[in-house]
């Protein structure tokens, strides 16, 4: 048997001398029965994806005798993606941003050798990022908030990657608002609560537990990004698109908003063993029901998420496989 090496606890990290050994059963064929133990970088608990992750953990550990997950807690998808590139992870949420940039050495990842062992796993949801503001605000849409004082994701975080992005594309920068601060959804929504933020530019699964909180008070509106600029961002980076929250998502926001829209998935190293990838896509599809009882966004979890994943990156061989066994990828 090999057991992959981990050295990791949720919320602390350090690098043992087996880690540049990545992951043993890579080198040798894996069997069911066998011991493995891998790494996931699963965002923070207060995240739509963390409970996912957990749910993974739980099935696979259930399901597939000698197999563990060990929870890593972290600020995000481009921390992720570096996790998993320093092979201090073999499988990571993220949005498709910095995998996709990793993969491919593009974006956020130019002029970096590419990673072609940042692979999809397994889809999760599409989501949507933009603008909330108080209640009381005169702000109507994005292009209001410049010279306001905006927060955003914490930095690493795939919504912070999402802002510098959507900036970019729009011939924008940090200094074109009075104030940008880089937090977390409580600080962000405490902060324009206090009156000390006019804005924050945040998204996730919806409906999300921290916004419904907030809006069940009244206290927040949701503020569109004009579909030209929507139009601008896709055409600049191809991992967006123009998303949509949809109407009555949230108490009190009775008409249909639109900010940037994109992917959160699971990502997996390209070096890991082909049968146990095989066999964890394998029990993680045939447990659907399960999955979708740890989160909202998972009862859209389908075929056509599937294809929208292999669409923006490569299937590790053993998802493929799978994917391919049952009819859902040619």
């Amino acid at each position: 048997m090999h057991p992959f090496p981990f050295s990791v606890l949720a919320g602390a990290r350090y690098v043992s001398a087996l880690a540049i050994l990545g992951v043993a059963a890579s080198a040798h064929a894996w069997k069911p029965g066998d011991r493995a133990t891998l790494r996931i970088a699963n965002s923070q608990p207060n995240q739509s994806i963390y409970a996912i992750g957990v749910a993974y953990k739980n099935i696979i550990e259930q399901k597939v005798p000698g197999v563990r997950f060990e929870i890593i807690a972290t600020q995000g998808g481009d921390e992720n993606a570096k996790l998993m590139m320093a092979r201090e992870a073999e499988i990571i949420n993220a949005n498709t941003v910095a995998p996709y940039s990793a993969h491919y050495g593009r974006f956020s990842y130019e002029g970096k050798k590419p990673d072609r062992n940042v692979l999809a796993f397994f889809p999760a949801y599409t989501w949507e990022i933009g603008p909330m503001v108080p209640a009381n605000s005169p702000v109507k849409n994005f292009r209001e908030l410049l010279g306001k004082r905006v927060a955003t994701g914490p930095v690493g975080s795939g919504v912070e990657l999402t802002w510098r992005q959507t900036l970019e594309a729009l011939g924008l920068k940090d200094d074109s608002f009075a104030r940008v601060q880089r937090s977390a959804p409580t600080q962000g929504f405490n902060g324009m609560a206090a009156n000390s933020l006019d804005a924050f530019f945040w998204g996730t699964a919806h409906p999300a537990g921290v916004v419904m909180e907030k809006a069940a008070t009244g206290s927040l509106k949701f503020v569109s990004i004009d579909k030209a600029d929507l139009a601008k961002i896709a055409a600049r980076f191809p991992y967006y698109h123009a998303g949509e929250l949809r109407a009555n998502t949230y108490k009190g926001q009775t008409e249909a908003v639109n900010w940037v829209g994109g992917s959160t998935h699971f990502w997996v190293h390209g070096t890991l063993n082909e049968n146990l990838v095989y066999t964890l896509v394998k029990t993680l599809w045939e447990n659907r029901e399960t999955i979708r009882k740890s989160h909202s966004s998972q009862k859209y979890l389908d075929e056509d998420l599937v294809r929208q994943q292999a669409a923006l990156l490569p299937f590790h061989p053993g998802a493929a496989r799978y994917f391919k066994e049952v009819g859902i990828l040619k």
